[in-house]
């Protein structure tokens, strides 16, 4: 019977992330491209938004039909249970990142810290201390090298100018 409650999480979770994707279609469709600029529909501010709004809806649509599928299969199965506090707990951190970002902070030790939390929230469960340990260091290094590899290619390659 508890599983039935992850499921259900999980069939809604799915079409929150499918009308959440929508709406940031909705809104990036509606931005302008600066034609005069020489930017084409690809290059425009709404492109890539509009790539990860459809990213989106795709997963949430996969969310969806798997929990669906589930109930239909093995409705008694427990052990694929989804926690529900993971995606609250993603929500947070990609909050506090991105204020962290829009409020001028430099983008490399706030990648750095946001990548290696993450991995230490969704990874620190059901370990013992020396396998917390390999945790952090692991986490440390993909926050390090994640941070580093992302502001090299955008200020390098993109001439995107990070924060």
């Amino acid at each position: 019977m508890h599983s039935d409650g992850y499921k259900t999480a999980d069939l809604w979770s799915g079409l929150f992330w499918i009308v959440l994707g929508g709406a940031i279609i909705a809104n990036t469709a509606s931005m302008p491209i600066p034609y005069n600029l020489g930017a084409t529909f690809l290059t425009g501010p709404g492109f890539v938004p509009g790539v990860l709004g459809a990213g989106l809806m795709l997963l949430g649509v996969i969310l969806s039909l798997r929990s669906r599928k589930a109930n239909a299969k093995n409705p008694e199965d427990s052990e694929q249970r989804l926690s529900t506090w993971r995606p609250f707990a993603a929500l947070v951190l990609m909050f506090v990142y991105a204020s962290f970002l829009a409020f001028r902070q430099p983008f490399l030790p706030a990648t750095i810290v946001f990548v290696a939390l993450f991995v230490i929230v969704f990874n620190w469960q059901d370990r013992d201390t020396a396998a917390r340990l390999k945790l952090l260091v692991g986490a440390s290094v993909l926050g390090i090298a994640t941070g580093f590899v992302v502001e090299f290619i955008f200020e390098t390659l993109f001439y995107v100018r990070l924060p």
